[in-house]
């Protein structure tokens, strides 16, 4: 950590110099994880928050890859002894890689150029004569002749080709010339696609027909909200429909040539120049052809992993059920529907099949097996998971099940999305080796109905259905991306400590996989921890690793009270103390209203703890409940719709939020088919970015616009008539 790192950050992030520098010895020097730092580190970054932090940390890394390059490529030049003065000023004061790579470009081919083999052979001389206008016309070369042939150079047209490569490579490795093109590029190129000649052959290619004559400013597809169409353009060229590239008027390119060359103007040798300028103008089209596409590519996954990540998060916060006893059922035909029952504690009870559907129409003999087990367990809901014969099964136990314990029981349409990934998994088969995969996959259908986030963490993000391109988009940056958005919910939320599932556990701060397994192991063999404190018999868990973690894992009804709560082990001795001093008890401070008063009231020891922790304290023992989340309510979508032939231009249909896009959102209505809401139909003002309208999970109720029975597309609206 330096200044030149500190102010490379600030002006990038336009954060005081002051937080950065805490961020970065609270990251680097003293190791601690985001999560920690972003809730009890306040008084230290002043309230900065994990996404603030974090870009901190990417452009301190982004910094440090900058520097290691700078590094690397003074010491190559230098061990190749060709470093000089001014090419070390030029390589020291570089602001990116791209011209630190511009720069070492004449210096890392380990293949001899062309160029460089005219100027071995001694025509260097001639080429300075060429730009100085000492020759006048290229029939002179005759003149100079025999001051050059050698048995590497003998024809004039040897003498022509070597100069013209001399020079066409002086021009392309021009740094200050291709850094101004780059900008020219930037603002001017245009990005087209159009349809290859053998398209029609490919199976869907008309889906890509919108590209078939595309031309758009590269600077307009930078915009996140419009990059996703790079995206298509490339599946499109992955599929072999589409062929793309950058225009750009080549008079741009000419003019900056001349301008940074003007011997080119100015050289009486015309025909050569003109050839040079043609070929330079080539190369460097092609040079950052490349580049632009390649950035394109950075931009559009940095934006789709960012909805990705956006739609996760929503996904994992969405209002959970809590301690509900849940009957899970994932539909089938032929192999029946498989049932699974969890408690409030979300442990397996039993399961078993019932044949509601054809071929073996077993109505009445699978809805007496299921009153009897909603009887016998107490049951309060029902999931179904909503692939084939969900809603099915939902209109059959919905309108048989209506009686049973007076109406309490809830059934339900749940989103199975990635449950039968799962189910296959190896997390599945070390909780349940006994049990078949449709088994296992009832058990996360209920499972998730019960706590979205404790169950979607064992499954691949990519296979829960939301976000768009995440196949073609870089996958190590994604994995990167949504790895911190399932930490950042998981610690956001907390989690039980004595119910955590180790995969639930390993994204809490400072923990991992390996101790994650630890702790629910010795977990079992004490039968549940009583204080945070125990956490430190855990093998593996650290003193380090319980400042990460203690304040996110709580412990209910145990020895100490506060350990039910967000507020971390670390200042338990000054509430203790206070508590002492003011002679109340600490289970009563979580009880009393009065108590918690005074606690606010009190200036030195909130000049003790600092005021954002303080305030945080106060939060936490005023919270009715520690879980941020909502509470779950209960959802219904419109009756007598089962499918797509039922709905119709002006129909209103409750629905709920499954994905967002940059251009619009999808929404489940009940049926099969999800609707769309285009982004020009969320509101009756204009909406620049869908995710501050809508979000995963939210509930809507939409009006129809049109319905296509052929493609099996509904457009919707919540546009006010």
């Amino acid at each position: 950590m330096n200044h030149t790192s500190i102010s490379y950050i600030e002006q990038n992030t336009s954060l005081p110099s002051s937080k950065i520098r805490n961020v970065l010895k609270l990251l680097i020097e003293e190791e601690c994880t985001i999560p920690f730092i972003t809730r009890y580190r306040k008084e230290a970054t002043g309230g900065l928050d994990e996404v603030q932090i974090a870009s901190i940390q990417d452009f301190h890394k982004r910094f440090t890859a900058l520097e290691a390059r700078r590094e690397f490529i003074l010491k190559k030049i230098k061990e190749d002894n060709k470093l000089t003065p001014a090419l070390e000023k030029d390589i020291l004061k570089a602001k990116t890689i791209k011209i630190l790579d511009d720069l070492y470009a004449p210096f890392k081919s380990k293949r001899k150029t062309k160029a460089q083999t005219a100027i071995e052979n001694g025509l260097a001389p001639l080429a300075l004569k060429l730009k100085t206008s000492q020759i006048d016309d290229l029939n002179f070369l005759k003149n100079f002749s025999k001051d050059f042939f050698n048995n590497h150079l003998k024809t004039n047209e040897d003498i022509s080709s070597g100069l013209m490569a001399i020079l066409t490579e002086e021009i392309t490795q021009n740094v200050s010339l291709k850094e101004t093109l780059r900008d020219i590029y930037k603002k001017e190129s245009l990005l087209t696609s159009s349809m290859r000649k053998k398209a029609k052959e490919i199976s869907d290619y008309d889906k890509y027909k919108d590209y078939f004559e595309f031309s758009q400013k590269i600077s307009q597809l930078k915009n996140p909200k419009t990059s996703h169409r790079y995206l298509a353009i490339r599946r499109g060229m992955d599929k072999k429909v589409l062929s793309a590239g950058i225009e750009i008027e080549k008079k741009l390119i000419s003019n900056q040539i001349e301008k940074f060359h003007p011997w080119i103007k100015t050289s009486k040798c015309n025909e050569m120049m003109s050839e040079i300028l043609k070929l330079s103008s080539r190369r460097i089209h092609s040079s950052l052809e490349l580049e632009m596409m390649g950035d394109l590519k950075s931009l559009s996954d940095e934006a789709a992993i960012q909805v990705f990540s956006t739609n996760l998060k929503d996904l994992l916060l969405q209002p959970y059920l809590g301690a509900k006893t849940v009957l899970g059922i994932d539909p089938g035909v032929r192999t029946g529907c498989k049932v699974a029952l969890i408690n409030q504690s979300g442990e397996f009870m039993m399961d078993t099949v019932i044949y509601p559907h054809p071929p073996r129409n077993e109505k009445e003999k699978s809805i007496d097996a299921i009153s009897r087990i909603i009887h016998k367990f107490n049951v309060e809901y029902i999931a179904i998971g909503n692939g084939t014969y969900g809603r099915e099964t939902l209109a059959l136990l919905k309108s048989e099940v209506a009686s049973i314990k007076n109406g309490d029981v809830k059934t339900m349409l749940v989103n199975e999305d990635g449950a039968s990934i799962y189910s296959a998994s190896e997390i599945a088969r070390e909780e349940f080796p006994d049990k078949d995969p449709t088994v296992r996959g009832a058990i996360s259908i209920a499972r998730r109905f019960q706590d979205p986030l404790a169950e979607l963490v064992k499954i691949d993000p990519k296979s829960i259905g939301v976000g768009q391109y995440q196949h073609d988009v870089n996958q190590v940056k994604l994995k990167q991306s949504l790895e911190t958005a399932i930490e950042n919910c998981v610690n956001y939320v907390g989690v039980d400590l004595n119910t955590a599932s180790a995969p639930l556990l390993s994204y809490i701060s400072g923990i991992g996989p390996k101790v994650s397994s630890n702790i629910t192991k010795y977990r079992e063999k004490i039968g549940g921890f009583k204080k945070r404190s125990e956490l430190l018999k855990v093998s593996r868990f650290s003193e380090k690793v319980f400042q990460q973690a203690g304040g996110f894992l709580r412990i209910y009804n145990g020895e100490n009270p506060l350990d039910a709560t967000f507020i971390h082990p670390e200042s338990y001795p000054i509430i203790q103390d206070w508590c002492a001093k003011n002679k109340i008890k600490l289970s009563e401070l979580i009880k009393s209203q009065e108590s918690i008063n005074k606690l606010e009231q009190d200036q030195s020891l909130k000049e003790k703890l600092g005021s954002f922790t303080h305030q945080d304290i106060l939060s936490s023992l005023r919270a009715p409940r520690q879980d941020p989340r909502d509470e779950f309510k209960a959802f219904e979508f419109k009756d007598n719709l089962n499918k797509i032939s039922d709905i119709h231009t002006g129909d209103m249909c409750p629905g709920i939020v499954t994905n967002i896009t940059k251009f619009g959102a999808f929404i489940d209505i009940g049926i099969k088919e999800n609707g769309l809401i285009h982004v020009s139909q969320m509101a009756d003002k204009f909406v620049d970015d869908p995710f501050k309208i809508l979000k995963i999970g939210q509930k809507v109720n939409a009006r129809v616009l049109e319905v296509d029975l052929k493609r099996g597309r509904i457009s919707l609206s919540l546009k006010t008539l």
